[in-house]
């Protein structure tokens, strides 16, 4: 790793350590979500250790299907620290976790169900989809 200023090593580095690409932070960088601390000599960008941090925030986020613009305001509240961004992602991660889970019961539940010549109903069929969700289903419909 390239270190041209004590505990700081250059967007590419940061790139390779993270698995993204320079040009990924570079776009970063230009609409402020993730502006590295310093430069080299030679003019290169540098990141320190806290904009790792920035960064493994944003790509979690990213991962759990955040816009950058939804990322930046996120990572933008005063009040919510390192801390606070911690159990947010956990909880969200948590809850994905477990809708994983509904959904797995259900598709094996269904392909037990067929393997043993047993059709289910379509109630049995769409109740992983739960009514809790039909809000946010009409209003992308509408979106679209």
């Amino acid at each position: 790793m390239t270190q041209s200023t004590p505990g700081h090593c250059t967007v590419g580095d940061a790139a390779r350590l993270a698995a993204v690409s320079v040009r990924t932070l570079h776009h970063y960088d230009e609409i402020g979500l993730l502006v590295p601390s310093g430069r080299s000599p030679a003019g290169y960008r540098l990141c320190s250790p806290g904009d790792l941090r920035r960064l493994r925030q944003i790509l979690l986020y990213r991962e759990l299907d955040f816009g950058l613009d939804e990322i930046t305001a996120i990572l933008a509240d005063p009040d919510a620290g390192t801390d606070e961004h911690l159990r947010r992602q956990h909880q969200l991660l948590r809850t994905r976790r477990d809708r994983a889970a509904r959904l797995l019961t259900a598709v094996e539940r269904e392909m037990e169900a067929r393997k043993m010549g047993i059709s289910l109903t379509p109630e049995e069929q769409l109740e992983i989809f739960g009514t809790d969700r039909l809000e946010e289903h009409a209003a992308e419909a509408e979106q679209r």
